[in-house]
């Protein structure tokens, strides 16, 4: 299965409002994507449709070479961070207790661990560098820390594709590169096809196969190099945004006193 992802024509609306608006988009396997654009673009829409948690109103999704309406069957392939954790810190769940969540979808109904399960809980910490704090409690990490611990309950299942929703949102830039430096690394390691939304075009230009820009639409899709460009992401934010570029791939977008809106469905 060489195409993790296929969206032809992808629309998607809440009442009057059109979030998404005939996206077509193809993901082949170990591309790391990063899905950029600004604040209610259907970033985040794109991503339940995805994981075949919203319907699209028009248009074909295919993950994993499965239709929408089998999405559910194959959920066990695909790991998930999502942007917001709902955490209830009265449970003094242990770091290593987070990450094997990550891999009931393959334990079944009385999740029941055998040696492969346990090896592949022990591995997700290792790769994200928490190993030493599988004994810890979740609630007394840092937002780093958590961060972390939640990437790892994601490869716990030994995904197919893995899916990232804003995974730094919160953190100070040295942590986020921290993340980003690791995730750089699994992908090279594995392989793994990762599809990430995020706001930090600037961290992510050199790290990342192929970006795309979306704003309701797919405004470009393509190399780093190629798509992220003064002109593309004038289509993209507008004229109040400038791209500032540091050798071949540019780096940096900065806002022109760009007025505030609200972000409704993501």
């Amino acid at each position: 299965m060489n195409m993790p992802l296929r969206l032809d024509g992808v629309c998607v609306q809440y009442g009057p409002e059109t979030v998404l608006d005939r996206v077509t988009l193809e993901v082949k396997r170990g591309e790391f994507l990063a899905v950029v654009g600004p604040n209610g673009a259907g970033k985040t829409t794109l991503l339940r449709v995805i994981l075949g948690l919203k319907r699209p109103d028009r248009g074909e999704v295919e993950v994993l070479g499965q239709p929408f309406h089998r999405i559910s069957k194959i959920r066990p392939l695909l790991g998930y961070v999502p942007q917001v954790i709902q955490e209830n810190l009265q449970i003094p769940l242990q770091v290593e207790d987070i990450v094997r969540m990550g891999r009931y979808p393959r334990l079944g109904f009385l999740r029941y661990e055998k040696e492969p399960d346990r090896k592949a809980v022990e591995t997700a910490m290792e790769r994200l560098q928490i190993l030493p704090l599988r004994r810890n409690l979740y609630r007394t990490l840092s937002g780093g820390q958590k961060q972390r611990v939640l990437v790892a309950r994601a490869l716990a299942v030994e995904p197919e594709l893995l899916i990232l929703d804003e995974p730094t949102t919160g953190l100070d830039p040295a942590v986020s590169e921290g993340l980003y430096s690791i995730l750089t690394h699994l992908h090279k390691e594995t392989g793994i096809t990762i599809i990430m939304v995020s706001h930090d075009v600037m961290a992510l230009s050199e790290r990342v196969t192929t970006v795309a820009c979306l704003n309701r639409s797919l405004v470009v899709h393509g190399r780093p190099a190629e798509v992220l460009s003064n002109e593309n992401m004038t289509k993209l934010y507008g004229p109040h945004y400038i791209l500032f570029g540091h050798g071949n791939v540019p780096h940096m977008v900065v806002s022109r006193d760009y007025p505030n809106h609200r972000c409704d469905h993501g």
